[in-house]
Order: C-alpha cells, then structure tokens, then sequence
C-alpha cells in the first residue's frame, strides 16, 4: 500500500457532500422553527398597561412655634403624588415587540489532517566454504554454506479530521415581519391632523 494511494482513499467528497446536506437540514429545520414561533407569537395575547402616569400636586402646611418675641406661624411647602394607570390593553406578542430569530449557517471548514509513515528495511549475508580431503582410496569432498536474512516492515497511519460551522443570527424576512402603523388621534383634540407612525 502506498502513501499516495492512502491520501486518495480520504472519503472527502463524501465528507464534503454529507455536511452540505447536514447543513441544509439543519437550515431547514432552523426555517421553520422560526416560523412556527411568528406564528405563536401572533396568536398568543397578553393584557398590558400602555401608561402609567404620577400627578404632584404642590400643598402647603404652616408651622407654629412660640419663642420669646411670641407666637409665630411658618409656612411650609409639600407635595402630594397621586399615581394611576391606563386600562389594560390586549395585544398580541408581536404587537408587544417580541419577534422571533432566525439563524443562518455563515461559515463552514473542513479540515482532514493524515499522517503516514513507512519503513522497510531488509539484510542478507551468505557465507560458503569448501574442504577437500585426499585419502588413499575414494577423494572425499565437503562443503558448508550459511545464509542469513532478515527483513523488517513497519507501517503507521494516522488522520483526524474537524467539521466547524458558525451559526449567527439575522434579521427576519422583511415581508414575515408585520408593519406597525400607530395612528394618534390627540392632535385632533387642538383642531390638528391626527399623525400616522410606520415601523
């Protein structure tokens, strides 16, 4: 097996086709998350005091006290507050303000680290020898051969890999939030126009 035939085998497009579709999963079901909560807040009403409002009325107290020139009277200035609210007014939570987040994938790494190592080592020695006897009679003949070898393979791999993806908020769809359009009909109290307020 070779280094290059390892790096090859990294399912990286795989990796890279399977967080796409994880991603888009995870858009979708973000989407109508969302959704589902403009939705609530659009029906769910809540009572709520529109304003709360503080009257100081000046009083004023006087004070008496006898010393040696006799009797005197000081006049002390006060205040009362008297507070009080408006009726309670039915909204829904999206009159109140509340708007639901949306979520959008901005960035996504893919980041696949290998590393490979390979080692082969390999020895081979041969040794040979010969003796040759004369007797009377038949020569006689001997021969010794030693071979050695001795071979070593070692092989190690090692991969990491790290799937990252930033997730941030944004705006919601301008056309799913709701214009707010206030109508003040106080002016019309001094003989004015009403005004007309669009958020």
């Amino acid at each position: 097996m070779s280094v290059g035939q390892d790096l090859l085998n990294v399912p990286f497009p795989d990796m890279v086709r399977s967080l796409a579709m994880a991603i888009a999963d995870g858009q979708r079901s973000l989407d109508k998350t969302s959704v589902d909560t403009a939705r609530l807040l659009a029906e769910e009403k809540v009572s709520l005091i529109e304003e709360i409002w503080e009257v100081i009325t000046p009083t004023v107290n006087s004070m008496s006290y006898t010393d040696a020139d006799g009797d005197h009277t000081i006049p002390i200035t006060g205040a009362t507050v008297q507070a009080d609210h408006s009726d309670p007014v039915e909204f829904t939570l999206l009159q109140a303000g509340l708007f639901p987040t949306f979520y959008q994938f901005t960035e996504t790494i893919i980041e696949v680290k290998m590393s490979i190592s390979q080692k082969s080592s390999s020895s081979k020695s041969l040794e040979a020898g010969a003796n040759l006897s004369v007797h009377y009679g038949p020569v006689a003949f001997a021969a010794h051969v030693n071979f050695k070898t001795s071979s070593t393979y070692s092989y190690s791999a090692e991969g990491s890999s790290l799937l990252r993806t930033t997730l941030k908020p944004v705006p919601p769809p301008a056309r799913l939030s709701p214009r707010v359009i206030t109508v003040n009909t106080l002016p019309m109290l001094q003989g004015q126009a009403p005004t007309v307020t669009i958020a």
